[in-house]
Parts: structure tokens; sequence; C-alpha cells
């Protein structure tokens, strides 16, 4: 009597350099022998990683959008948040889910941008010009206080609840700007819909970007909304260059009419080394799109994608679907 042929496994594209070994063990413990996984470097020459894209039915990394059409590709799983290159690329017109990394790198960005409002109140930055030259002072006027001031945090996803819940913890009165009617939170003292915000950034003396950076959002921060807040704030950019105006914030900063800014990203990645924004002194900080690196963001995405995996081969609905 004649046997059914035996189908091949499904093979799975891992291409995350920061996966250790172990986090790829604990993948193929997930998978068994419902699939095989196949690694490359996460910038591998593009032939090789478009030959690759030949075989795989499922693929963890960031490959060109155009890269996965007409492959056999039909689930694709990013390790961030933001999703801006995959849309409107036709990958659901070709059959292909797309999952997100919401939630991995929630607690490093709201970390980040506590020490950066820190390190700016506080003139951490000058203090550190004083350690290089050997010079004990103290600098007038003295700094403002973090406690009883106001943080408006635009956009409540994740990260920005994350952030609420630390600002709430210092003290600090949390106004959310979000585009439709929230639930209530216990980390938020008062919400603005977003044709409010000038109400919102009238009254803050922090102000916390940590939207999508989606088509809606582009220069939603415009020099207009700009002259809106108050010269003594901060405001912080911690999703996307493109959500700011940046001509407009370089000369806010430079005319004095904001106190300073942390910047994790910015319009051109990396900032070129002409450009102006390099030129402002130790009220504004800037790191290189950094904020969610942390120890523990790579074992997360690792659960992410453990669970993910094991939701498509058993056909169940998938974590931070997106297309």
């Amino acid at each position: 009597m004649k046997t059914a042929p035996r189908m091949s496994p499904r093979r799975i594209l891992i291409a995350i350099d920061d996966f250790s070994a172990s986090h790829l063990d604990h993948l193929r413990k997930t998978v068994d022998d419902r699939a095989e996984l196949v690694v490359i470097p996460q910038n591998a020459p593009e032939p090789k990683y478009r030959a690759a894209l030949l075989h795989a039915d499922v693929v963890v990394g960031w490959p060109k959008a155009e890269w996965l059409l007409k492959t056999p590709v039909k689930f694709l799983q990013i390790g961030s948040s933001g999703w801006d290159d995959y849309q409107n690329k036709g990958l659901p017109e070709h059959g292909i889910t797309l999952c997100n990394g919401r939630g991995i790198y929630s607690v490093g960005v709201a970390e980040h941008a506590i020490g950066m409002m820190m390190a700016l109140v506080r003139r951490i930055p000058t203090h550190v010009h004083d350690k290089d030259e050997r010079k004990f002072r103290r600098h007038l006027p003295y700094p403002t206080e973090i406690t009883g001031s106001t943080a408006l945090i635009v956009g409540l996803g994740d990260i920005g609840t994350e952030l609420a819940k630390r600002c709430k913890g210092l003290e600090m009165k949390v106004i959310a700007v979000v585009r439709r009617p929230a639930n209530q939170s216990d980390w938020v003292d008062e919400w603005v819909l977003l044709p409010d915000l000038k109400t919102g950034l009238q009254q803050a003396d922090h102000v916390f970007l940590t939207m999508p950076g989606s088509a809606e959002n582009l220069n939603l921060f415009s020099r207009d909304v700009l002259a809106w807040m108050k010269p003594s704030a901060y405001l912080y950019n911690l999703s996307r260059g493109t959500t700011v105006d940046e001509q407009a914030l370089f000369e806010f900063l430079r005319d004095g009419k904001l106190a300073g800014a942390g910047l994790d990203v910015t319009t051109v990645e990396p900032l070129p080394e002409n450009n102006p924004l390099w030129t402002l002194g130790d009220h504004v900080l800037i790191t290189g799109h950094s904020a969610g690196l942390s120890s523990n963001h790579t074992e997360r995405f690792c659960q992410l994608t453990s669970r993910n995996l094991n939701h498509y081969l058993t056909e169940q609905p998938l974590e931070n679907r997106v297309l």
C-alpha cells in the first residue's frame, strides 16, 4: 500500500542579530518539527536575503517590502513599533500579514524620556563639562523642580502609558492628548482631544511625543503649534522626526522660545553632521534613535515572536497585527 508523501516543513527565516543562541534555541523548541528555522544576518547582502525569501513562509526581520512580493512569504514579524516602510506597499494584496513589535520597547523609551527630563532640568550636561574642566561649582538661576510640574503626553499607547505611570510617580500632573475619547487611567489627570491640543500645551512644562509616525501625524508639531508652548517648556520627541517641523524647532530653541529639547529621533537619520541642531547647547540632548534599547527588549521580542510563530502554525489570531 502506498503511503502519502510527507509534506516538507514550513521554513521560517530569522534575520535578527540581537537574538542570541538561547533565543534561537527557544524559537526552535517553539516550532519543534512543524517548521525549519533558517538564520541569516540582519543586514545580509540583498542577493542573499532575496534568495532566502524565495524559500520562506515566515520572516522575522526587516526585509524591504518590495523584496517580499512574488515570494511564498505569508507572514512578516518586524521588531519595531513603527511600520511606515510597509504601508501601501501591496503586502495584503499579495497575501502577506504583518505584525509589529508594539510593546517590546515601551519600558526603555519611557525610562529614556524620564532620563532626558532629569538631565535637562538638573543641567547634568553642564555639570559634566564642569567635571571635565575640574570645576566644582553651582549655576544660577537654580533649576526648577519636576515635582508639581505638568507633563503633556501626546499619544497614550503602550509607550505613552508607561511614561504616564512614571510621571505620575514623580508627582507630576499628567495630561494625555488623544484623537478619540479614551477610558479612564490611574496615571492620567486630564484628557485632551487632539483638536484642543492648544489647551494642553499652554499648561505643559514637559511635552512628550509618543504618537505613531503615520501620515496623519506628519508635521503635527508645526511652527504654529510650537508657538503655543510656554517659553519655559521642554519638548521630547520619542516618536518619529517627521512629527515635528525641525527647522521651526531649531529656531525656537536657538531663540530661547523653548527651554530645551530631548530628541531621540530626527527627520533624517543618522542626523547629518551639518545639521544646525548639533550647534545648540546643553539645553538640547540628541540620542541616536536608541531610546527603546535595553537589556530586556530582545527577550520581550523573542517571547512575542515565539507566541506569534505558535499562533501562525496553529492558525490562531496573531498579536500586534497591523496589516
